[in-house]
């Protein structure tokens, strides 16, 4: 009867405890056995004394009690949402641990009738150790409010979580952060960098930088207190200035090594950086010369890079399917495309030049305007050289037959003759004669005239409209073609002969396919400190490769 009692005592308690917290409203067993439903706390703590009294309590019903504070428990932590106050996230979180102290006052109860299992603790233990770890991980790795909710109410395992969290910091530092504002920020030293490189780059050519913009203004005149020095004054001046180390008293060799980084000077715990704004310089002036110089060849040409140095397969469909009629109840049938394949590979091309010792010493402008101005000319020149070496040099297609073939390929012309309305003709049928494995024809149009300085005005008349007075004298072929003027179709020596042709637009049909490296189209430039000459170097490289793909948008006549 005493047992009875202390347990009535400890449900009393613990159903009050609930009470002083919660206003009503919640659906709780009943000590009775589990079946029968209270209101409130209040209908609890009215009945909990008799029947436990008179009863010696029924566990069962305390433990139904228990389980129920341990659900509501976890759904405290759901109530959790974006965007609450700290302080209602706060008073939410005070809920859900009065809810396991209310459930350790009633799994208490139990121990003390004897009828507890070490488990039910062990689980009030646990669930606070899981939910404080889960809050925790949330706080440290910045997940939001309603993560750890989430999960505390899902009665999701630690471990789980735990992957989960890192998943998301994972796919968070994956992402990049994109800020719409831009800021340039520059220091003393790039300002003055820049106004160096633009002196030098002025001395080399006056017309170099253009004072069309308020910033090539502001350039010109920084440049302007630099331009009259010679180089190694220069040099002197910028690394005293930038780096706050004085030269004096240093012989030229001496001064030459400090200044192109050969040796350092007292005090200086890096290398000077006045190598990097002559390297600068010369690749600036390499790069466009190279792209300033003429190619006549890239109108008609199609570029397609290559991921490597691998020979490319470029498979062409040389015929059209033809639509078939399907009647009622027929299946469609499969249509085959004749294949054409040809095979070219890119290569690596490239010089270097050196900026050296006595560059400085003698003021020597021709390392950063006529050397690489040659070398940047020479890489165009390269480009060209091998586009229109196809076309003079006439190479065997993928179907063992040349580029221009009278019998096969129907794109020669029998005998060579001038650029005229007859000859043009000639062209312009061949051209549109040509089918594809079908028999279709293409209807294929001439875009270029291409002709050497040799026929030149004769091309030009032929492609300008003038005033008629009569049918006869009507300009047929006015403004029907681009003129494309290339002497490397001139060959000098017997005969003078000098062949001219037409040629489609690749937009229609493939013509010559060139390609880069990826990511280093045209002439690519690298400089390093000199290992075989007391300086730098300036490396220009082009990878580069060009096929004629298809030989139906090219007409040749052989000239004369």
């Amino acid at each position: 009867m005493k047992m009875a009692k202390l347990l009535a005592a400890f449900a009393i308690v613990a159903a009050a405890a609930m009470l002083m917290t919660f206003d009503g409203g919640a659906v709780a067993h009943a000590a009775s056995g589990g079946t029968a439903h209270v209101a409130s706390w209040h209908d609890l703590i009215t009945i909990a004394g008799p029947v436990v009294a008179a009863t010696a309590v029924n566990v069962e019903g305390l433990r139904s009690l228990h389980a129920d504070v341990m659900t509501r428990a976890a759904a405290k932590m759901n109530e959790i949402k974006d965007g609450m106050t700290d302080a209602d996230v706060k008073r939410i979180e005070g809920e859900h641990d009065a809810l396991l102290r209310h459930a350790d006052t009633l799994n208490a109860a139990i121990e003390q009738a004897g009828a507890a299992a070490p488990a039910r603790a062990a689980e009030v233990a646990a669930e606070r150790e899981r939910a404080a770890e889960i809050h925790r991980l949330a706080q440290r790795h910045g997940m939001d409010a309603g993560f750890a909710a989430d999960h505390i109410g899902k009665g999701t395992a630690i471990e789980e979580v735990r992957t989960l969290v890192l998943d998301a910091v994972a796919k968070r530092s994956e992402q990049t952060n994109i800020n719409n504002r831009s800021q340039i920020i520059t220091d003393e030293g790039d300002t003055v960098r820049a106004a160096v490189e633009s002196a030098i780059v002025l001395r080399t050519d006056v017309n170099a930088i253009k004072p069309d913009t308020e910033a090539n203004r502001t350039l010109l005149a920084a440049a302007r207190q630099w331009r009259g020095m010679k180089l190694i004054e220069m040099g002197r001046t910028y690394f005293e200035d930038v780096h706050g180390v004085k030269l004096r008293g240093l012989s030229t060799n001496e001064l030459c090594d400090t200044l192109l980084g050969n040796k350092r000077a007292a005090g200086m715990q890096s290398t000077s950086d006045f190598p990097e704004i002559l390297a600068n310089v010369a690749s600036k002036r390499l790069r466009d010369t190279y792209r300033a110089a003429v190619q006549t060849w890239r109108p008609f040409c199609r570029q397609n890079n290559a991921p490597d140095f691998k020979s490319r397969a470029i498979v062409q469909l040389t015929g059209m399917p033809e639509l078939k009629k399907i009647r009622e109840g027929e299946e469609y049938t499969f249509a085959s495309l004749a294949e054409s394949v040809e095979r070219y590979s890119i290569a690596t091309f490239g010089r270097k030049i050196a900026i050296t010792r006595q560059t400085l010493v003698n003021d020597d402008l021709d390392a950063f305007s006529k050397v690489p101005a040659l070398f940047g000319r020479a890489a165009a020149e390269f480009e060209s050289d091998t586009v229109w070496g196809i076309i003079t040099g006439n190479p065997v297609m993928g179907d063992n037959v040349t580029l221009f073939h009278e019998e096969s390929h129907g794109n020669l012309s029998g005998a060579g003759a001038d650029p005229s309305e007859t000859t043009l003709e000639a062209a312009d049928i061949a051209m549109g004669q040509q089918i594809d494995a079908a028999g279709k024809p293409l209807n294929l149009k001439p875009k270029f005239l291409a002709v050497s300085r040799k026929h030149k005005v004769k091309a030009m008349k032929l492609l300008t409209a003038v005033g008629a007075t009569a049918t006869g004298d009507v300009n047929v072929y006015a403004n029907s073609m681009d003129l494309i003027i290339e002497d490397r179709l001139h060959k000098a020596g017997a005969g003078n002969i000098s062949p001219w042709l037409v040629i489609a637009d690749p937009a229609q049909w493939d013509t010559i396919e060139y390609a880069y490296l990826e990511g280093e189209e045209g002439l690519y430039t690298e400089q390093r400190q000199g290992f075989d000459v007391d300086g730098i170097e300036v490396k220009g490289r082009l990878d580069f490769g060009a096929k004629a793909i298809d030989y139906k948008g090219f007409y040749k006549n052989i000239g004369n």
